[in-house]
């Protein structure tokens, strides 16, 4: 009862003790983990199969020719014209864009906030920052062709 406090009627009052998890976890553990877990793996595999239909090819079986005449109604209507086979194709990579942005969702919302935060720089001090790089890359880039001269003999007296 050490965090009990009593007030005017002698009824306890509990104090909220500071969470020390990120929101991010909390909802990665207690909400529909293994479903998360199942949906990113899933979601990969829906698009493939989408991007395969669309094509009209799995590897060097030519699918285009298979789906719509397989004798089996349900998947004879989804593909029996190029149309309907492209929109089903269509539909299946939405979808499984749609559940990983779904599940990218509790990265990217705290992301956006601590962006927010960032002191982003001004032009001016961004083309002095860009311009110091590309100075730097420039000055390796000699070295190393510099090196390279004066190595080459050596390595064609080596190998050569």
């Amino acid at each position: 009862m050490a965090n009990e406090k009593k007030e005017k009627n002698n009824m306890p009052v509990y104090k909220k003790e500071p969470k020390s998890e990120s929101k991010v976890m909390s909802i990665l553990k207690k909400e529909y983990k293994f479903e998360n877990w199942l949906l990113a793996i899933l979601s990969p595999v829906l698009i493939l199969y989408g991007v395969y239909i669309l094509l009209g090819r799995f590897g060097t079986i030519n699918l285009a020719g298979i789906l719509g005449t397989s004798g089996i109604g349900v998947i004879d209507f989804f593909f029996n014209t190029t149309l309907k086979r492209v929109l089903t194709g269509s539909f299946l990579v939405i979808i499984g864009l749609l559940v990983l942005i779904y599940l990218l969702i509790p990265y990217i919302k705290p992301s956006i906030a601590e962006m927010k935060k960032v002191n982003w720089p001004k032009g001016k001090e961004l083309a002095t920052n860009s311009g110091r790089v590309f100075s730097f890359l420039i000055f390796l880039m000699l070295m190393f062709f510099i090196y390279s001269l004066a190595l080459d003999p050596l390595f064609k007296l080596i190998y050569g």
